[in-house]
């Protein structure tokens, strides 16, 4: 319910934008840095974040008041990262909304416009969430162990960039999770039905670049 709330806001705020706003829409290409991912102290140095990538449609408003605006994305996302020796796809379309605040810099802005964003995502799994994995536990047995990507999740996102000569953008973002985004359980003695479940999360550091009708 909250995250269809917070779409319905975002929905309201581009569509209640006055008109003396300015509209622009683009197409946005990035990188996804994972980091490796949380709590998973049985893997150690098998749990690592890898390389993926995210593209698609962006729009921007920028507001009727100094230096504030608006920019939502529609994306294609796949985030990487290898666990117990298994590689994880996690692909999502991913929902970004960001507040922009554009420095105001006299001599620069009449060729690059810096600006600081800020702003919630969210994100719906859409390719596989359960994965095989291999561990080792504490007294040196190995078992399958189950790794779940969720379904859904919210983040949060900070970063900067700029646009240059009003039609390329630069953008360098650090997304945070607010919740667990992957289940782990380890089976530690099958022969008692002994697990061992933790949530885990992993943060992404995300570069990208976009063209700007």
């Amino acid at each position: 319910m909250k995250k269809l709330f917070g779409i319905l806001l975002t929905l309201a705020l581009f569509t209640a934008a006055p008109a003396a706003a300015q509209f622009n829409w683009g197409i946005k290409a990035g990188v996804n840095i994972a980091e490796k991912p949380s709590n998973l102290s049985d893997l150690k140095s098998a749990a690592k974040g890898d390389a993926g990538w995210y593209i698609g449609p962006m729009a921007k408003v920028t507001l009727p008041i100094v230096g504030l605006g608006l920019e939502a994305n529609l994306l294609y996302s796949q985030t990487n990262s290898e666990v117990g020796g298994e590689t994880i796809k996690r692909k999502c379309i991913d929902l970004p909304v960001y507040l922009r605040y554009e420095l105001s810099l006299p001599v620069v802005n009449k060729f690059l416009e810096p600006f600081i964003a800020v702003g919630p995502q969210w994100s719906w799994n859409i390719g596989d969430k359960n994965f095989v994995v291999d561990a080792i536990n504490a007294v040196g047995g190995e078992y399958p162990a189950g790794y779940t990507l969720r379904s859904s999740n919210l983040s949060l996102n900070l970063g900067l960039g700029a646009v240059i000569l009003d039609h390329f953008q630069i953008h360098a973002n650090y997304n945070l999770a607010l919740g667990s985004t992957s289940d782990y359980r380890n089976e530690i003695d099958g022969a008692v039905n002994l697990y061992k479940s933790v949530k885990s999360k992993t943060n992404v550091w995300q570069v990208s670049v976009a063209y700007i009708f």
